[in-house]
C-alpha cells in the first residue's frame, strides 16, 4: 500500500474512533471502484473487528444521484457494532448518521466463485431469513456525506451500525417490491417508503452483491447478515436524543435511539 493510501486508512480509522470527521479526500489516492475497494479491505483489516456481514449501499435511484452513480456499493458489518432492536447507540461514535430503513437477508448457504454468476432464483433458494433493519449511515469526510462512488467505498460504504428486527424465517410469503415502511422519529413521521426502491426488489440487490463479491473472489458465507439498502423516499438525519422507529407492517419494526 502507497504512503497515501496508508495515511488515508490511517485517517479513516482515527476518525471512526473519534467520531470527528476527517479532512477533503486526498486526489492522489485512485479513484476506480476496485481500487477503492482494496483500499476498504486495509481499513477493515485495521478497525480489526470481526465481520457479521455486508451493507449494500445506493439501491434506491435518489441515492445514486445524490452519489453520482448507477451502480450500487458494498461495505463490510461488523459484530461490535451490530445490534438487536430496541437499540440504545450511546457507545458508538458517529458524527453525521442518518437512519436507513433496510430489509436484511440472513444467507443460509454459502455463495461462493465457483457457483457464479447467480440469478434471483439461486439467491432466493440460499436465503435463510427476513427481518426489518435500520442502518445507520455515517460519513468520516467533513461536510457529511456528499462524496464521490469511490470515497463512498473506501469508507466502507459509509456504514455506522446496524439495528435488526424480528428475522422471519418464514419469509416466502412476504412481497418484498410493495412492502411499505414508515419513519417517525420523536412520535413524528418524517418519511416513509417502499421495498421496491432498493433495486426494484431488495433481493436484487443481495443478487448484484452475490455476482460483485464473488468477482472479486470473495464468498458470502452462510449465517452473513446483508442489509439491502435504503427503501425510503427522503434521508433521515439523526441528532443526540432522536428515537426512530421505522415500521415495516408485516414485517416488523425496528427503532433506535441516539445519544
Amino acid at each position: 500500500m502507497s504512503t497515501s493510501r496508508e495515511s488515508l486508512v490511517t485517517a479513516l480509522v482515527a476518525a471512526r474512533r473519534s467520531g470527528r470527521p476527517m479532512t477533503k479526500f486526498p486526489s492522489a489516492v485512485p479513484l476506480d471502484p476496485d481500487s477503492a475497494y482494496d483500499l476498504q479491505t486495509g481499513l477493515n483489516a485495521a478497525i480489526g473487528r470481526a465481520a457479521i456481514g455486508w451493507k449494500i449501499g445506493c439501491t434506491n435511484p435518489w441515492a445514486q444521484q445524490l452519489t453520482g452513480t448507477d451502480e450500487p456499493f458494498f461495505g463490510r458489518m461488523h459484530e461490535e457494532t451490530t445490534f438487536t432492536s430496541p437499540a440504545d447507540l450511546s457507545g458508538v461514535a458517529l458524527a453525521s448518521p442518518i437512519v436507513e430503513p433496510e430489509i436484511a437477508f440472513r444467507v443460509g448457504t454459502d455463495l461462493t466463485p465457483d457457483n457464479a454468476p447467480f440469478t434471483l432464483p439461486q439467491v432466493l433458494e440460499a436465503t435463510a431469513a427476513l427481518a426489518p433493519a435500520i442502518e445507520v449511515v455515517d460519513c468520516r469526510f467533513e461536510g457529511g456525506w456528499s462524496p464521490t462512488l469511490a470515497e463512498t467505498i473506501v469508507d466502507n460504504g459509509v456504514h455506522g451500525c446496524f439495528v435488526a428486527g424480528p428475522w422471519h424465517a418464514d419469509w416466502t410469503g412476504i412481497d418484498r417490491p410493495e412492502l411499505q415502511v414508515v419513519v417517525t422519529v420523536n412520535g413524528e413521521p418524517v418519511t416513509d417508503g417502499v421495498g421496491s426502491n432498493a433495486l426494484d426488489d431488495p433481493a436484487m440487490a443481495l443478487v448484484w452483491l452475490a455476482n460483485r463479491v464473488t468477482g472479486r473472489g470473495g464468498t458470502l458465507r452462510a449465517g452473513d447478515v446483508v442489509t439491502t439498502g435504503n427503501i425510503a423516499n427522503a434521508a433521515v438525519h439523526a441528532k443526540p436524543g432522536d428515537h426512530a422507529v421505522c415500521d415495516f407492517g408485516p414485517l416488523g419494526r425496528v427503532e433506535a435511539t441516539f445519544r
